[in-house]
């Protein structure tokens, strides 16, 4: 009997406590503070049913279709109180999805089809991506709103770095990169499907987690503690401790921190050689440099541009979802 495989979550939110293994330095980023007027078009009700939705305790507010570069409404959830505010400033919604697609390529957007506005606390996370599409063709982003706004719209440039992070799965996760059937893979599966073998995540396990596969599935089954500890031996593999949570969160923060970080670094460690396999390939150089160019990145202490947060260290990491260890949540 065929599995039915329900959509995974990934919740950006912290394993352990927060900590890097890349420094920062007078080469870490700046983004300017100027902001673009984003449009918001009407749209069909795609998502099916009534304008309003049953309330949810995944913290949902209002749910977006996306069309291009424009979002459209397909519902608002039935909320209350601070999450009936937060629903109802729309102009928001309309900065935020402004962020997005100021860092996301309209050719890399076209994998996103729905865009959601929701609270992060229940879940304690600042950001997620799902996939809305069996084949993994289409995805779903979410942006938790109280975080976004937290000390000010992007403050620090944390959520300009959630949003580099999440829509790294969408790049990492979707058909071009895995193919959705789960029978008969010689390559490495990260829940979604079988990585093809030219894949981004795929070159990452095989070249620096195939190795450390057992030590790190015995920590897994373990809990925390053990995967602390798997971290800390390992602590030159990764360039965040969020990354060692699995391949799929490593190769997320390997392309945040290949974005944010002004310059290559050398290769003299595995977290290095991460980042230069990102470096190898000419679709990704061009994505980097869409967004260093879209947010006016620049280097620490000119002008008065937003600072990025070192790797591991964005304060929205810190959210820690209820009895979470893993990044994929089932719906």
């Amino acid at each position: 009997m065929k599995n039915f495989k329900r959509p995974l979550k990934f919740l950006f939110l912290a394993v352990f406590a927060c900590a890097t293994l890349l420094s920062c330095s007078d080469n870490e980023l700046v983004l300017s503070p100027d902001t673009v007027v984003p449009d918001n078009t009407g749209g069909d009700n795609t998502g099916g049913g009534d304008s309003q939705g049953s309330s949810q305790e995944n913290g949902e507010i209002t749910l977006y279709k996306v069309e291009g570069d424009r979002i459209s409404k397909i519902k608002d959830y039935t909320v209350t109180g601070q999450d009936l505010e937060y629903q109802k400033d729309v102009t928001k919604h309309n900065e935020i999805w402004d962020l997005v697609k100021k860092i996301v390529p309209i050719a890399q957007l076209q994998k996103v089809g729905e865009f959601v506005i929701y609270n992060g606390t229940p879940t304690g996370s600042a950001g997620f991506v799902v996939e809305i599409k069996q084949d993994l063709s289409s995805w779903k982003m979410g942006i938790a709103i109280n975080y976004a706004y937290e000390g000010g719209f992007n403050a620090n440039g944390e959520l300009a770095y959630t949003i580099i992070h999440e829509f790294g799965h969408v790049l990492t996760l979707n058909d071009t990169q895995l193919n959705s059937s789960q029978t008969n893979c010689t390559t490495y599966n990260p829940g979604e499907g079988c990585a093809k073998p030219n894949a981004y995540i795929n070159e990452l396990y095989q070249n620096y987690w195939a190795d450390i596969w057992s030590a790190y599935q015995t920590a897994s089954n373990q809990g925390e503690d053990a995967l602390n500890s798997f971290y800390q031996t390992n602590r030159d593999r990764f360039v965040t401790n969020y990354a060692a949570t699995n391949p799929a969160e490593d190769i997320a923060e390997v392309f945040a921190t290949y974005v944010t970080k002004k310059d290559i670094p050398a290769g003299n460690t595995i977290a290095e050689k991460k980042i230069l396999l990102m470096n190898n390939r000419s679709e990704l150089i061009e994505f980097r440099n869409h967004i260093r160019t879209n947010l006016n990145l620049r280097s620490r202490g000119k002008n008065n541009g937003f600072i990025l947060p070192e790797p591991g260290q964005w304060k929205q990491a810190n959210k820690i979802g209820k009895s979470c260890r893993r990044h994929h949540f089932k719906r």
